[in-house]
């Protein structure tokens, strides 16, 4: 497998610590209000490559963590007069569930920075005894200066780095873009006590203690989306490489923006859709969404808008649809179409493809290519119905990989109807038609197009259906 290391900034060869065995870590929410639909996009991204990396044979322990102390959170939670651990419970709680309805596996460990305090300052100390850090008023913060290759995450050295967003400013750091490990002060429900007093965690070092902790000092891969390469990303490094004197990372992956007419979806920028909207209010269902990120490579932006979400679950219904017909058409026990053969072809292009940085776009092109084979032969009478079934669940477990294989009662199109709830119209046209009760047999068609579903008849029977 090659994968793209933003470290080296080119693909390399993939080679985990241990043989078919991953550690993999990915930042999590900041659970400070709702979830959107830029958050969705990098979960799901990560969600797709763990399902991979399982689906080529690797045991993969992922872990995600949830910030449930930081200043966004204290800000809101002092705007809606809660406590900050009862805010960040309810969004964390909320996000779960929307990203579960979205098919986003749940990750191997979820650690909070709330329950990981101890770690936190143990890890902190270290930094410490080891030189790179220093104690001012306000709390102890990390000499960037003195880690030397700081910077080369984000492809900076430490003359160019600057300020910027998301970096505190203290007139006592030595440093513009020293950062803080522990803010000394009281907050109510986040203040701990430590060797430097009384404070909370800086935002950066919760996920090199927690993931330090949980995977050991060297991780497979660490990833998370692409805005936090810096600071947040660099500052892992330093601090991590500090305390422990080894590579923190092996492979750094990070995945484009969801943006709304070229920007970065973002909550700061109030240009947002959350999930729970995009679910209940503007009705897309889940793997609508899905096919909309997963077509798109990972690294890659996508430019959101209702009519590429529609066209992705399109998309999708023509996929399933040809699995349905694979099942559901009355064929041959044999036939010509070879179609076993075509299956096995496009399970190895999709390999390729996915072995290649997850290039999924190449990826689906092996199954778009598969799809049509299977529903041209269904529609013909070519294929044999073993042979179709094969194919039918090679396409269906690749789909898998993805997480987008057939549901059943799903809804494949917002306010459609779902796949058995066609078969029962379809069974009850069929019958009208037997019967020679040609008026009910058009109105159920009619029904039938205005749902958007089209049908593929032969002289007695409808031999297949799809959806436009």
């Amino acid at each position: 497998m090659q994968i793209y290391n933003t470290l080296s900034g080119k693909k390399e060869a993939f080679s985990p610590q241990e043989k078919k065995k991953i550690n993999m870590y990915v930042c999590g929410i900041t659970p400070y209000d709702k979830s959107h639909l830029g958050h969705a996009r990098t979960l799901t991204s990560f969600d797709i490559i763990r399902r991979y990396f399982s689906f080529r044979g690797f045991a993969v322990t992922y872990v995600q963590n949830v910030t449930d102390i930081d200043d966004k959170i204290i800000k809101r939670a002092h705007e809606r007069k809660m406590k900050p651990l009862e805010l960040s419970k309810k969004y964390t709680h909320e996000s779960d569930k929307e990203f579960e309805l979205l098919g986003i596996e749940k990750p191997t460990a979820a650690p909070k920075v709330s329950e990981n305090i101890p770690e936190i300052i143990g890890l902190i100390g270290k930094i410490v005894k080891n030189g790179y850090a220093y104690a001012t008023d306000s709390g102890v913060y990390f000499d960037v200066e003195k880690f030397g290759s700081y910077g080369a995450l984000s492809h900076q050295t430490i003359d160019t780095v600057k300020a910027g967003a998301r970096i505190e400013v203290d007139e006592k750091k030595k440093h513009p873009a020293d950062f803080a490990l522990w803010k000394l002060g009281e907050e109510e429900g986040v203040t701990f006590d430590s060797p430097w007093g009384r404070g909370r965690p800086g935002w950066h070092i919760e996920c090199s203690a927690m993931s330090t902790t949980l995977l050991g000092d060297t991780l497979d891969i660490h990833g998370g989306a692409r805005d936090l390469i810096f600071p947040h990303h660099e500052n892992e490094i330093a601090q991590s490489e500090a305390a422990t004197g080894k590579e923190f990372v092996k492979l750094w992956m990070h995945t484009g923006f969801l943006t709304v007419n070229g920007e970065k979806m973002a909550k700061s920028l109030g240009n947002f859709i959350t999930i729970e909207d995009a679910l209940q209010k503007y009705k897309y269902t889940p793997q609508q969404i899905r096919m909309f990120f997963a077509a798109t490579h990972y690294r890659s932006p996508i430019d959101f808008s209702e009519s590429a979400i529609e066209a992705a679950g399109k998309s999708l219904s023509t996929l399933h649809s040809a699995i349905h017909a694979a099942k559901s058409y009355p064929l041959p026990a044999s036939g010509n179409a070879k179609l076993s053969e075509a299956a096995h072809e496009a399970e190895k292009k999709f390999d390729d493809a996915m072995d290649d940085d997850f290039d999924a776009p190449s990826a689906f092109a092996a199954l778009f290519a598969l799809a049509r084979k299977i529903s041209g032969a269904c529609s013909e009478g070519s294929a044999g119905k073993n042979d179709a079934l094969v194919a039918a669940a090679t396409l269906e477990k690749l789909l898998g990989v993805f997480g987008l294989e057939p549901h059943g009662e799903k809804k494949q199109e917002k306010g459609g109807m779902s796949d058995s709830e066609i078969d029962a119209l379809v069974k009850k046209r069929d019958e009208a038609r037997k019967a020679k009760d040609y008026a009910a047999s058009d109105k159920i068609r009619k029904e039938l197009d205005g749902a958007g579903i089209m049908l593929e008849d032969r002289k007695d029977s409808t031999t297949a259906w799809r959806r436009k």
